[in-house]
């Protein structure tokens, strides 16, 4: 068990979980096995750098290859819940701003992926889109950070 907590693993341990359970979940554990944050935090963004490209390949052709059946449906879905939901149709009223939440908030269903879906979905240009999604990335770092060492600091009061 020393083993898969080596210094040597949390590289690999942080990269599976990020890119397996998302940004909340690497970062959570980044916190609590106290790993170098001015190292992890720069990861966690290039990974999610990483991923912004391959979504929107994805998105983008998604209604013409029979690969990515399932974004077409996911498109679809959040298309239909932005007009039903109050939540949901409130960040899609937001515009540019709707994106840096929708990528930040430490929610199941946010992040990324969803992120890069709604920028696809209000037409947002490449750039500026990825650019949106870095800083909601950068604030949802900073949002887990938060949550985590004050729940930490809670505990550690009893």
């Amino acid at each position: 068990m020393e083993n898969l907590f080596s210094p040597a693993n949390h590289l690999l341990i942080f990269t599976a979980l990020h890119f397996a359970f998302g940004r909340t979940v690497s970062m959570v554990y980044a916190i609590l096995y106290h790993l170098p944050l001015p190292y992890y935090i720069p990861l966690a963004l290039g990974y999610d750098l990483a991923q912004i490209p391959l979504y929107g390949f994805i998105l983008e052709r998604s209604p013409e290859k029979f690969p990515f059946w399932w974004a077409r449906k996911r498109v679809e879905r959040m298309q239909m819940r932005m007009q039903e939901k109050g939540f949901l149709r409130l960040i899609s009223s937001m515009g540019k701003f709707g994106i840096i939440l929708i990528s930040a908030l430490p929610i199941k269903g946010f992040g990324i992926l969803s992120g890069s879906l709604f920028s696809f979905l209000i037409g947002q240009k490449r750039f500026e889109g990825t650019l949106l999604l870095m800083v909601g990335s950068l604030l949802g770092i900073a949002i887990v950070f938060g949550l985590t060492t004050g729940v930490l600091q809670i505990i550690s009061l009893f």
